[in-house]
């Protein structure tokens, strides 16, 4: 292109009528100055913003500023100033002259054009040649619209200069279109009846004006004068021809043309203004000024419609014949028999690799792209399943030789860029309407090719959603069944040694029950992750069951066995003892495995197999015995101690306050768990190791009767004051141990409240025990634990008819500077307000937390703020806390 001088011009609709003919004459101007032209343009305006605008505006993005000399912007074309903007920010980068045409935009040249002079002569000729005095004026729209405005104000300038007054009674509004116009002509025809002239705003209301008059009977330009304003092809065409003004195109064209050279060889940018031309003609009582004959203008229009009319005909069969097909290849061969001579079609590589499975390079590693030629009868119809700059600059060179533009237009889908549609025309406004029909269809082309993409993609989805686990993306049970079927299907493969592998994560269920599900599919993926690093060739990989995978090798050498399968193990076990030590749980994960080898020649199914080496899974684990899980070691020894415990009974409690708000006393304590200092295990080590053993009632044993025992004994230091203990969902004390409570202490039990966890759904058989714990006859007082932090927290309060919800420690934390949290907390004393419910916030740290949850509205609050757990009970908390919760409450 560097042997002519080239300029870029980005507009929208070519096959506009008076944009093709401005771009033609552009073009002739143009190609006298040996001056090349590369039309960019999308056939949206962008008015509206969409997902399709998005697509479309690539088309701009695309043109590579550094390859030209001159960039020419038609800015009215534009509905979108951040495009505009775009484009000159890009040619600004490259160091490239920007020209605006019809508009201004800063540090840019431009050309405006000014019609206000010629319109003004327009209706000075209606009034002062024809002597029109009565006239009525059509405006556009009447709200918003400057150019209405204007236009208006230019015939309100021509009564004042011939003395006329104007009245708002001799205006009205056609919105620039033809039913309002007709509308208006009603309305005058009905109630004041024809002025001498109606003045338009545009040709189309103009015209529309005249058909309308013609069915009242007035002729045109006998009984009534019309004028109108834009120059339309048609209304030359138009019986009458339509007086009016309109762009000077050919001198428009010339300055813009003659503006760009100027920039080029250096010049200052500057703006410059082009005059619209008075069309003075038939319908103002004028002769027409055209040379050409009614028949010559009809025989002309009658050519372009049916050209029209065949090549859409020609558009609709091939999009028919698009739809039949599904090969992304075949669809390719359809275009290239179909788009128009001396034109391209360039698909992004990487867009038609997301849709065909086609690499996304140029094969071979080669470093240009290949172009693919579908037609060999039509040698000048091109489809480039790959391309890059030299591609297409090797196609311009050929045509640069030739006469005429480049119109580059987009193919997208919705948002997405598929590529170019590049043409090679000297005959713009026989060819634009053309473009637009072809774009359109191949662009329909590839919607259709994306959606059945999707469905496939969707369907294929579907169809292995019920092979595979979505948390390591490996064949499930039923994927790995599939798998071995297919395997052995092939009878070649019954020669081969088989080893099945099995690997398990025996304590699964406690990291998920103990630390939730986010920690186990994390575990899990790692798992899943190791064993495909430590099993890489020639063996399957597949997850049976939500604990456990199978690794299924096979040889042709049974020699190997043994080498692949230590090979395996020597991999994976560091691989999993490296993220122990990394994760920074307070677990490990622990895992199991074991093997079977099957002969060559052998029959079954793999689950069969799966059996054999999942026993001697279970029997590794039996031989080894159960592997640590905690790390704080939970060993034979450590078990010993922990069964020390509960036989010595070497519990001990702490008991920490809860305050009445209201009052600032103490209205209650929690027993709170402790060991002897010679066990020295936490209580969630408690309680997790009698998980593991099975020995929950032990602990819920212990605590109810520990608990009640050390409160029978000591009742001068709890003073009356309630005893919260909590109780272990689904280990309520059995009927035997309940009856020797009720023997011993039946007559405390109204100074207890039973805490159950709102986490742990709890039965209805089990509620009933603990309300009826020590022969209450299902009077004893209930309160709920970690509120907040469960599932169906109105179901669970509804069903339980607690006295008291104590909201999690979670949820109390911060929560002076957590909005979310302070809905929650609001709504919960809300609905326990409504059902006599007491609300207690559990946790309360600082300051600030226990001054909004007061001021909120709960009942009671306790944590280290008010007092830490201690082994006597505090007769009261300190006197300036107490002042400061009275102080809010």
């Amino acid at each position: 292109m560097k042997e002519k001088m080239t300029i870029g011009i980005c507009m929208t609709k070519i096959h506009d009528i008076s944009r093709s003919a401005f771009l033609d004459m552009l073009f002739n101007y143009a190609e006298k100055k040996s001056i090349k032209l590369i039309i960019y343009s999308s056939f949206i305006d962008f008015y509206d913003s969409s997902t399709y605008a998005e697509g479309a505006r690539y088309v701009y993005d695309f043109m590579r500023c550094d390859k030209l000399d001159a960039v020419i912007i038609m800015k009215e074309t534009f509905f979108n100033d951040s495009i505009v903007n775009s484009i000159i920010e890009n040619a600004k980068s490259a160091g490239v002259p920007v020209l605006t045409v019809k508009g201004k935009a800063e540090g840019c040249f431009s050309i405006t054009d000014d019609y206000s002079e010629a319109y003004k002569e327009v209706i000075r000729h209606v009034i002062t040649h024809h002597g029109a005095r009565n006239t009525f004026y059509i405006a556009g729209r009447k709200d918003n619209d400057p150019t209405s405005d204007l236009r208006l104000g230019c015939y309100k300038d021509v009564l004042a200069e011939n003395g006329i007054e104007f009245s708002e009674e001799n205006v009205a509004y056609g919105e620039y279109w033809e039913e309002p116009a007709k509308a208006i002509v009603d309305r005058l025809v009905e109630s004041r009846g024809i002025p001498e002239a109606i003045l338009c705003a545009n040709d189309t209301m103009a015209m529309a004006v005249c058909e309308q008059l013609s069915c009242y009977g007035y002729k045109v330009p006998e009984d009534v004068i019309v004028t109108g304003f834009d120059g339309l092809p048609m209304s030359d065409a138009h019986s009458p021809a339509i007086t009016t003004c309109k762009e000077n195109v050919s001198a428009l064209a010339k300055r813009t043309i003659d503006m760009a050279e100027e920039m080029i060889n250096g010049a200052k940018p500057y703006c410059d203004t082009v005059n619209f031309m008075v069309h003075i003609t038939e319908s103002c009582g004028c002769s027409g000024n055209s040379n050409i004959s009614d028949i010559d203008v009809s025989t002309k229009l009658y050519k372009k419609l049916y050209d029209m009319i065949s090549h859409e005909d020609h558009s609709f069969s091939w999009i028919d014949h698009i739809m039949e097909h599904i090969s992304i290849t075949d669809l390719l061969g359809i275009i290239s028999h179909h788009i128009l001579p001396d034109s391209v079609v360039c698909i992004r590589n990487d867009f038609l690799a997301s849709i065909s499975g086609l690499p996304d390079e140029a094969p071979n590693g080669a470093d240009y792209m290949t172009q693919v030629t579908f037609s060999e009868k039509n040698s000048d119809h091109y489809v480039f399943r790959y391309y890059d700059d030299e591609t297409i600059r090797s196609v311009i060179r050929e045509n640069n030789r030739q006469t005429g533009m480049y119109i580059v237009t987009p193919i997208y889908v919705e948002d997405i860029s598929c590529g170019f549609y590049v043409a090679f025309t000297n005959e713009i406004i026989n060819y634009a309407h053309k473009m637009r029909r072809i774009s359109s269809s191949i662009n329909i082309a590839f919607h259709e090719a994306v959606n059945r993409y999707k469905q496939q993609t969707m369907k294929q989805r579907i169809e292995n959603a019920a092979y595979i686990n979505p948390i390591t993306a490996l064949p499930n049970l039923r994927g790995c069944c599939r798998w071995f079927n297919d395997f052995a299907s092939r009878q070649s493969n019954h020669n081969k040694t088989l080893a099945i592998s099995v690997y398990g994560l025996p304590q699964y269920k406690y990291i998920y029950e103990n630390y939730g599900i986010a920690d186990i599919e994390n575990a899990i993926k790692h798992v899943s992750e190791a064993l495909r690093q430590a099993n890489t060739t020639d063996c399957f990989v597949g997850q049976i069951t939500e604990d456990e995978f199978v690794i299924v090798d096979y040889f042709d050498d049974a020699d190997m066995v043994t080498e692949r399968i230590n090979h395996a193990t020597s991999t994976f076990f560091p691989l999993i003892d490296a993220f122990n030590v990394s994760s920074g749980k307070e677990y490990f994960v622990e895992v199991n495995c074991g093997c079977t080898v099957v002969n060559p020649g052998w029959q079954g199914s793999l689950a069969s197999f799966i059996k054999l080496a999942s026993g001697e899974m279970y029997i590794n684990r039996l031989k080894n015995g159960v592997s640590p899980v905690v790390k704080e070691n939970k060993s034979k020894h450590s078990f010993e101690i922990f069964s020390l415990l509960i036989k010595k009974n070497l519990f001990r409690y702490c008991f920490q306050p809860i305050v009445d708000v209201h009052t600032g006393d103490i209205f209650a304590y929690e027993a709170l768990m402790r060991t002897d200092s010679n066990i020295n295990m936490s209580p969630f080590d408690v309680i997790s190791t009698a998980a593991e053993y099975n020995m929950l009632y032990d602990i819920e044993h212990a605590t109810m009767f520990n608990v009640i025992s050390h409160y029978a004994q000591n009742r001068e230091h709890f003073e009356g004051k309630k005893l919260f203990i909590n109780s272990i969902p689904g280990y309520t004390l059995n009927d035997g141990d309940n009856l020797i409570i009720t023997e011993k202490y039946g007559d405390l039990m109204d100074n207890f409240v039973f805490e159950i966890t709102e986490q742990n759904s709890v039965s209805d058989d089990e509620l009933r025990k603990i309300k009826s714990l020590g022969g209450t006859d299902g009077n004893n007082q209930i309160a709920i634990d970690d509120y907040g932090t469960g599932h169906s927290n109105i179901v669970n309060l509804m069903r339980y008819s607690p006295q008291i919800i104590k909201i999690d420690r979670f949820l109390i934390s911060g929560v002076d500077k957590d909005v979310n949290k302070q809905m929650f907390i609001k709504s919960t004393i809300e609905f326990a307000r409504i059902n006599n419910i007491k609300v207690l916030a559990e946790g309360v740290e600082t300051s600030e937390e226990l001054k909004t949850v007061v001021s909120f509205g709960v009942d009671y609050v306790q944590g280290y703020y008010m007092g830490k757990p201690v082994f006597e009970p505090v007769k009261a908390i300190p006197d300036d806390i107490r002042r400061e919760i009275l102080s809010v409450s």
